[in-house]
C-alpha cells in the first residue's frame, strides 16, 4: 500500500470519532496500533481500514465499557463476544446506577435533616478462621467476590480498613489436606458478610465462582439476605448493609 493511502493521527482522529490523546493512550495499551511509526519524528499513522475498528472503541468507550472487554469485542474475528459484552456491561451499569440512586436518598436525607456526626468508637475485631481445598483460588475468588486482600503473613484476608465497623479478618487455618500453620475447625466453616448491595453482591460472587445456596431474599426477622459457598464449600451468607 502506498504511503498516500496512510491516514495520519490528526485525519485518523477526525474521521474516527477518537481524539488524538486517545489514539497515542490507546496504542500504548495495545489496543488500537497504528500502522506505521516513523522511526524519526515518531508520527504514527493508521490504514483507512482501521476506521471500523476505531469507530467500535469509540462508541463502547461512550458507554464505560471497560478496555479488557473491548479488547475482548476486537480479537473476535466473529463478533459473537460483543452481544455477551454488552448484556454484562449493562447489568453492571444497573447496579451502579442502584448504588447511586441510594446515594442520592441519602444525600435528601442529609439535606432535610442534617448529618448525624457519632461519637467515635474504636470497633471490636471480628476473625472468622475457615479451611480452604486451594489456596491460591481461593485468594483470587475473595479478591473478585468481595475484593479482599490477602496478607500472607498473617495467612488472612481483610475486608474494609481498620478501625471502621467494617473491618474483618477471615483467617485461612490450612488447607483441607492438611497443609497450613494454624488450627481451625473441622471441615467447612459458616460466616456472614455485611454488604452495601446484597443483590449485586451476591451476582459478584457467583460470577467470581461461588455456588449459589438461595437467591436474596426478605425475611421479617432480619436484614435482606443471601447464601453461597466458596469455592471450598465454605458457606457465606451475605446480609444487606
Amino acid at each position: 500500500m502506498s504511503s498516500d493511502n496512510f491516514l495520519s493521527i490528526g485525519v485518523f482522529a477526525l474521521v474516527s470519532g477518537l481524539s488524538i490523546h486517545a489514539l497515542r493512550h490507546y496504542d500504548e495499551l495495545g489496543l488500537l496500533p497504528p500502522a506505521i511509526v516513523d522511526p524519526v519524528t515518531g508520527y504514527r499513522r493508521y490504514r483507512p481500514e482501521q476506521v471500523r475498528q476505531a469507530r467500535l472503541i469509540c462508541a463502547l468507550r461512550r458507554v464505560d465499557v471497560p478496555i479488557d472487554s473491548v479488547r475482548v469485542v476486537l480479537d473476535d474475528s466473529d463478533g459473537e463476544s460483543l452481544r455477551t459484552v454488552l448484556h454484562q456491561h449493562r447489568e453492571r451499569l444497573v447496579d451502579r446506577a442502584q448504588v447511586l440512586s441510594r446515594m442520592v436518598r441519602t444525600v435528601d436525607h442529609y439535606i432535610e435533616h442534617g448529618v448525624a456526626m457519632p461519637d467515635l468508637k474504636t470497633p471490636r475485631i471480628v476473625q472468622v478462621t475457615i479451611n480452604v481445598t486451594d489456596l491460591a483460588e481461593s485468594i483470587s475468588f475473595y479478591q473478585a467476590a468481595f475484593d479482599a486482600v490477602f496478607h500472607e503473613e498473617i495467612s488472612s484476608f481483610q475486608f474494609g480498613t481498620w478501625p471502621s465497623e467494617e473491618f474483618f479478618l477471615l483467617t485461612v487455618a490450612r488447607e483441607l489436606n492438611g497443609h497450613g500453620e494454624h488450627d481451625g475447625p473441622a471441615g467447612v466453616s459458616r460466616f456472614g458478610l455485611l454488604v452495601e448491595d446484597v443483590d449485586a453482591a451476591h451476582r459478584r460472587a457467583v460470577d467470581a465462582g461461588a455456588i449459589e445456596v438461595h437467591q436474596p431474599v426478605d425475611k421479617p426477622w432480619k436484614p435482606r439476605s443471601s447464601c453461597v459457598t466458596d469455592p471450598s464449600g465454605n458457606r457465606i451468607d451475605l446480609y444487606q448493609g
